[in-house]
């Protein structure tokens, strides 16, 4: 899933600074604040405690070796790195927003985020994400594009390498 949202965030970075080709003047304190409550109500700050949680129990089983008290003390451990890496995605996250939105936008953003729907949306994007990544589990886009190219009449590709 980690390699699944940086993908995504990368794709995201990529297109944005192709479309930007002048820096932005500094955004407004107002602008900041608001940018900051669209990225703590917003969709990555939904995800990231998943994210968070999967890769900690991960890192935990990575090491039986462990005690219990080691368990929590890993566990507590991470927790506060995680605390510490969130906030300042989160505060990346709401600067660009306020670099990039207006403050009649962004006000809208945080009206919305706040509705009633935007808070259902939110607590079942990760479940809906959970369901969508099982369900395409191990799909791999460079394996499955030079296999249907492959496919096309009037292609000979070479035999996979062993």
């Amino acid at each position: 899933m980690v390699r699944a949202l940086t993908a995504a965030a990368a794709l995201l970075l990529a297109t944005s600074a192709v479309a930007q080709s002048q820096p932005a003047p500094a955004p407004s304190p107002e602008a900041e604040t608001l940018g900051r409550r669209v990225a703590d109500t917003g969709t990555l700050a939904a995800l990231l405690p998943l994210v968070v949680a999967k890769d900690t129990e991960e890192m935990l089983a990575e090491h039986p070796e462990l005690d219990a008290a080691g368990k929590a003390k890993l566990r507590a451990i991470a927790a506060d790195t995680a605390k510490t890496a969130v906030d300042r995605m989160l505060g990346v996250v709401g600067h660009q927003y306020a670099l990039r939105l207006s403050v009649e936008d962004l006000k809208a953003l945080v009206a919305f985020n706040q509705s009633a729907a935007a808070k259902a949306s939110r607590a079942a994007e990760p479940q809906v994400i959970v369901a969508t990544m099982q369900t395409i589990d191990g799909f791999d886009l460079k394996k499955e594009a030079w296999a249907a190219y492959c496919r096309s009449p009037g292609i000979t590709c070479p035999a996979p390498a062993k």
